[in-house]
């Protein structure tokens, strides 16, 4: 039903008294017609009904009804006006990013905390034509580094644990004895990354698959040293997060995938969530990965169909830094249940969120996109324009980009995960800005990609083009 449909019909009911065939007949163009998930916009507009109606029967009788009726369906058109533009805006916002080959995925919006919008684009299997819709299950990659800390927080707030503990405590054989359970979960620890770590071992033993419990014995055969001093330096390392896991299950006696579903999925009601035992075994609302083959492709490719550029990814099953499958749903009911403190105290989400300070009293930090984005346990920080302050966690492996981002100052959060590893971080700042009714910026082409595409197919003339175009309006890739 279209915007002037609805106003037209509810000019119309503004006239009967009949109070609850109104409501019922509002509740279902809310819910049906004009697509609304949440009750918040009816209530709104009951709200408005009751309101105008007392305002009626208390101004003198002689005043004009018809005026009267005017004046109400002005309120109306108003009110679903508001309602409905943030979340047409954004729709022509994703369309446009899709017909460009800027986004395919799932795309979760919320404003205030109710969802405003929720669509998916291209295919969970292009073999099948099997397109992504709502219980599409995509990993989500480091977005699981926020679960992990939740986790530790988790058993902080009961007392099991206090974070500036040594990870030795808890861990027996870590060969590091100054590195704390903080200096893991703030990526502070100087300890060696995963990439090269099994090389020896791979070759050696070519079918084995490695976990969390193979990395303690792998750092202490390579001995390998740390790259700086425990909270000297920040450096961004799966291997922190994996262990963090392994310090769960040893404190908890459970392994890490019944201590997630116990204590984050079943609280936040995520029951399209889980942790794979084996990555390579997909259930059957996974999502296929595909990636662009080389800078200059227009078509993607299965992932599969790859060769991993670190051998350790196909040769592992870790967790803790990664490996939770999830929705943009449920990962909404996350955010929801986080940041209401049912998953943790105000106290433990608070310095969650908090940038840590590095030995020399420095915060943590790194430049991206022009923003100087801080990390705290687990998350990662910035202040926008307007200094609201903004948390999130990204996450990209090969065919596969997600992000979780949330505005604490407007309670504004977008989510989007993304099965051809489109760039995700600058669309949901762009995405955040139109909710919030600032100046945004639309997501361009890439200018390689395009340039390169005609080269391959022969077409020098246009490429030729292309770069006149370019050179004349740079903005446009």
């Amino acid at each position: 039903m279209s915007l002037v449909s609805v106003l037209a019909y509810i000019n119309a009911r503004i006239s009967c008294d009949k109070i609850n065939p109104f409501w019922y007949d509002l509740k279902k163009l809310s819910a049906k017609q004009l697509g609304y998930k949440s009750g918040k916009t009816i209530v709104v507009i009951i709200f408005y009904y009751f309101r105008l109606k007392s305002i009626n029967q208390s101004i003198n009788q002689s005043i004009n009804q018809s005026k009267m009726k005017k004046q109400i369906f002005l309120y109306f058109t108003a009110l679903l006006f508001t309602s409905t533009i943030s979340g047409q805006e954004i729709k022509d916002f994703f369309s446009t990013l899709a017909k460009n080959d800027l986004f395919y995925g799932s795309v979760l919006v919320s404003k205030s905390g109710e969802n405003t919008f929720s669509n998916f684009y291209g295919y969970s299997n292009i073999d099948k034509k099997e397109k992504i819709n709502e219980k599409s299950q995509f990993p989500i990659a480091s977005v699981s580094k926020t679960f992990t800390a939740v986790a530790i927080l988790q058993l902080k707030q009961k007392g099991k644990l206090n974070i500036d503990d040594a990870v030795q405590k808890y861990l027996l054989n870590f060969p590091y004895p100054n590195v704390s359970i903080r200096h893991l979960i703030s990526n502070t620890s100087g300890l060696g990354q995963e990439y090269h770590l099994f090389d020896k071992e791979i070759k050696e033993n070519p079918e084995r698959i490695f976990s969390n419990e193979d990395i303690i014995p792998a750092l202490i055969d390579n001995k390998v040293p740390l790259s700086f001093a425990p909270g000297d330096k920040w450096e961004y390392n799966n291997v922190n997060f994996c262990l963090a896991a392994l310090i769960v299950e040893k404190i908890a006696r459970i392994s890490f995938g019944d201590y997630m579903l116990k204590n984050v999925f079943i609280p936040a009601k995520m029951k399209d969530s889980f942790l794979p035992k084996n990555r390579k075994l997909k259930e059957p609302n996974q999502v296929e990965l595909y990636t662009y083959p080389n800078f200059y492709s227009t078509d993607v490719v299965n992932v599969q169909t790859l060769k991993e550029t670190f051998l350790i990814y196909e040769k592992s099953n870790f967790y803790g830094g990664g490996s939770i499958v999830s929705t943009a749903l449920d990962l909404h009911k996350y955010q929801k249940a986080l940041f209401s403190y049912q998953l943790l105290g105000k106290k433990e989400l608070e310095e969650a969120l908090t940038p840590t300070k590095l030995n020399n009293g420095k915060i943590a930090s790194y430049r991206f996109d022009e923003k100087e984005i801080a990390y705290g346990l687990g998350w990662q920080i910035y202040t926008n324009d307007t200094n609201e302050k903004i948390v999130f966690h990204d996450g990209l492996i090969t065919g596969l980009t997600s992000i979780l981002m949330h505005n604490i100052t407007k309670n504004n959060t977008v989510i989007l995960l993304s099965n051809t590893a489109n760039p995700v971080f600058v669309t949901a700042n762009e995405v955040l800005k139109l909710i919030e009714k600032k100046p945004y910026k639309m997501p361009i082409q890439n200018l390689s990609r395009v340039y390169g595409s005609l080269l391959e197919s022969g077409n020098k003339e246009k490429a030729n083009q292309l770069i006149e175009e370019y050179l004349k309006n740079p903005d446009t890739y």
